[in-house]
């Protein structure tokens, strides 16, 4: 029996799902797919410039993970560079990491931006100290 996929932390999902090569029609396109905890990996290690240890670490996952979603990233990319297919980024087994903190203390949300645009420094509601980054339950499939 083949072990469970584990859930990839990502960042964000992309603004743009879509890209095509100019002047053809899309309904006229093949597509390939690149899911999107494949494109953190890329946006992460080939963008950002962290070694495959760190995408891993960041997106909790192990090393070789990484590896093999680099791998199946960039072949997606090569392929529609090279046949002139479309690119559609969709899909995976992810969550994203949310945009608030939790106080550790009484469980109070805060925004991670203040309204005067930093971080906070002590829950609104407890005046702790006592952070930790909320997870947004958002499995993707």
């Amino acid at each position: 029996m083949a072990r469970p996929k584990k859930c990839r932390w990502v960042k964000m999902e992309p603004g743009v799902t879509f890209f095509k090569p100019q002047g053809v029609p899309l309904a006229a396109l093949e597509h390939t797919v690149i899911t999107v905890d494949e494109m953190e990996a890329m946006r992460l290690s080939d963008f950002l410039g962290l070694n495959q240890e760190e995408v891993a670490k960041q997106m909790q996952v192990s090393r070789p993970t990484v590896t093999r979603m680099l791998a199946r990233a960039h072949r997606a990319v090569a392929d529609a560079l090279t046949h002139g297919k479309a690119i559609r980024i969709e899909g995976g087994d992810y969550r994203l990491v949310g945009q608030f903190l939790e106080c550790r203390f009484c469980g109070h949300y805060e925004a991670t931006v203040t309204a005067e645009g930093g971080a906070p420094q002590a829950c609104s509601k407890c005046q702790s100290q006592n952070f930790g980054q909320l997870f947004l339950d958002k499995t993707r499939k």
